[in-house]
């Protein structure tokens, strides 16, 4: 036992003599020392400096973020000497102590000159509000200092070497704060001076699509970006900017607008290209059938490509003659090719109408096959418009009567001849369908034989009667009969000028007058009439009347002297 105690005695007083050998002064300075990894032990780690004993490093000092070894055995290292283990025989080192005490030098270095430091983003704080960057030291990383844009992983950062600012210390705690944004917003600002200035509106540039919003697409051109406005990406439709761009292409565009004061650049994709809409009109003509892509489906409709950037609307009320489909997708389906005939263009508005049904003859030019000019058909009243009568004449056929074609003379609506739904005869007055594909019906031309009748029968000075329609400013407006209209000018009411007010409180509408007939128009199918003229020759025929009954009454001298004879006697 003796002997042990002995042994440990010696030991430490040779260990005694070891660290008398050391320069004490050195370990009293916090001088750095340089030395080598000679073993890792456990959790200590055995480091040559150079004297006759080692130091012992915690290995807990070497680890980095993520829990890793960042040296090897034979790797130089510096330390810095803490204490003398008497007991063990060793001197402590420290490299955290070493890596602070040089990293807050660092820091007061970068503040006060203003330069950036270099750092790792090495902890999440657990407010998660920010993060702590190994400097040496560790400097608080507010979020909103990371990037210029919002961090949305923030884990994925960690571990990540950056450069940073040092915008605040404490002396006192030795911390402090950093920004890595000054650097970037820095950087953004002149490269975009440096890209501004090298920029025309008009050339065409390479960049890289960062990001799309619902309204355009933002491209990277080399330190800035521009905004490709989702009017801008193609001459056609464009629904939303992904159905043509996605984040990371590399796309060529074209610089529309440059604004250096407010550091926004405006770019084209689809000005790189000439406008197929300058030559619709002459590439697109009325009535040209050609196959096309069904690219979208609508409820009104389908959209069909005729070639890039261009789209036509093939309309539901087009793709069939036979009434209106519930549904687009009875007919089309995105992804067909089909035929179709422009039936519509609008260069203008940039529209181009499609027909498919126009492909097919239309079910009136087949009833037009059947029927001709002249023929008196059954036709059901289907809609009365102000200015024409829409009729059914059989299965999707449709023809239309237009209000001059209703009566020879003018009526104010067609209300006042037909109502809707009752059915009526009425000929048919061309082989040509209307404009709006309709066949073209007449009324009036069914009175025809009536006007003729009328003719034959009545000539000027004849009395007729007739029924007040309407009194107007020109005069009185009378029936002679359903299809024939009389007219009685205001200088042939009387012999003296009649009010309006007059004349309507003496001929009311209803009323049934005589009238004589002075000028009849056949080729234009007026009758005009007088009551002064009839009034004129009443008064003539009473004049013949009394004449004659006087002269039955004249006595003559001899009849007069016979009655003074007859007298006497």
């Amino acid at each position: 036992m003796s002997d042990t105690k002995d042994a440990i005695d010696n030991n430490q007083e040779d260990f005694s003599k070891l660290v008398k050998d050391y320069d004490l002064k050195n370990l009293a300075s916090n001088a750095p020392i340089e030395g080598r990894i000679v073993d890792i032990v456990e959790n200590r780690v055995v480091i040559d400096i150079g004297q006759k004993t080692e130091g012992i490093l915690d290995r807990l000092e070497l680890l980095d973020w993520n829990g890793n070894m960042k040296y090897k055995i034979g790797d130089p290292i510096s330390v810095l000497p803490k204490n003398v283990n008497f007991k063990e025989g060793y001197i402590t080192v420290s490299k955290k102590q070493l890596d602070e005490q040089e990293g807050w030098d660092n820091v007061v270095h970068a503040y006060k000159t203003n330069t950036p430091l270099k750092g790792i983003i090495s902890k999440l704080t657990p407010d998660e509000k920010g993060f702590l960057v190994d400097m040496g030291i560790e400097m608080f990383l507010p979020m909103s200092q990371v990037d210029i844009q919002k961090i949305k992983a923030p884990k994925k950062i960690l571990g990540k070497e950056f450069m940073f600012m040092v915008v605040k210390l404490n002396k006192k705690e030795k911390n402090g704060t950093v920004s890595r944004r000054i650097l970037l917003e820095e950087e953004k600002q002149e490269k975009l001076k440096k890209l501004l200035g090298s920029l025309e509106v008009g050339q065409i540039v390479k960049g890289v699509v960062t990001s799309i919003m619902d309204y355009g697409a933002f491209v990277d051109l080399g330190g800035m970006e521009g905004l490709v406005h989702k009017d801008n990406i193609s001459y056609g439709r464009v629904n939303h900017p992904k159905e043509k761009l996605r984040k990371g292409d590399e796309i060529e565009v074209k610089v529309l607008e440059i604004d250096k004061e407010k550091g926004k650049i405006s770019l084209g994709i689809k000005q790189k290209f000439a406008d197929p809409w300058n030559t619709m009109e002459t590439k697109y003509p009325l009535g040209k059938r050609l196959i096309a892509k069904v690219v979208k489906i609508v409820s009104f409709g389908a959209f069909i490509e005729l070639e890039e950037g261009v789209e036509g609307l093939l309309h539901i009320s087009d793709l069939t003659w036979e009434g209106r489909p519930t549904s687009v997708e009875e007919y089309v389906a995105v992804g067909d090719k089909l035929w179709v005939q422009v039936i519509e263009v609008n260069k203008e508005e940039r529209k181009i109408k499609l027909g498919l049904k126009q492909l097919e003859i239309r079910p009136e030019e087949k009833y037009l096959e059947k029927h001709s000019r002249g023929e008196i058909v059954r036709a059901k009243v289907k809609k009365i418009l102000k200015s024409r009568v829409f009729m059914g004449l059989e299965e999707g056929i449709e023809g239309v009567i237009k209000i001059s074609d209703i009566s020879f003379y003018h009526i104010e609506s067609p209300e006042e001849f037909l109502t809707e739904g009752e059915e009526i005869d009425a000929m048919i007055i061309s082989n040509e369908l209307d404009r709006n594909s309709k066949v073209q019906l007449g009324i009036k031309h069914l009175a025809e034989n009536e006007w003729k009748s009328f003719h034959a029968q009545n000539r000027p000075n004849n009395i007729i009667e007739v029924t007040v329609k309407k009194i107007i400013d020109g005069g009185i407006v009378v029936e002679i009969s359903k299809n024939i209209e009389g007219f009685i000018r205001n200088n042939d009411v009387d012999e003296e000028p009649v009010a309006l007010a007059e004349m309507e409180q003496k001929f009311k509408p209803g009323n049934k007058i005589q009238a004589m007939i002075v000028r009849i128009e056949a080729d234009r199918k007026k009758v005009y009439l007088s009551l002064r003229a009839m009034n004129k020759a009443l008064e003539r025929e009473e004049i013949k009347k009394f004449m004659k009954a006087e002269d039955d009454s004249v006595t003559t001298i001899g009849d007069l002297l016979q009655n003074e004879l007859d007298k006497n006697k």
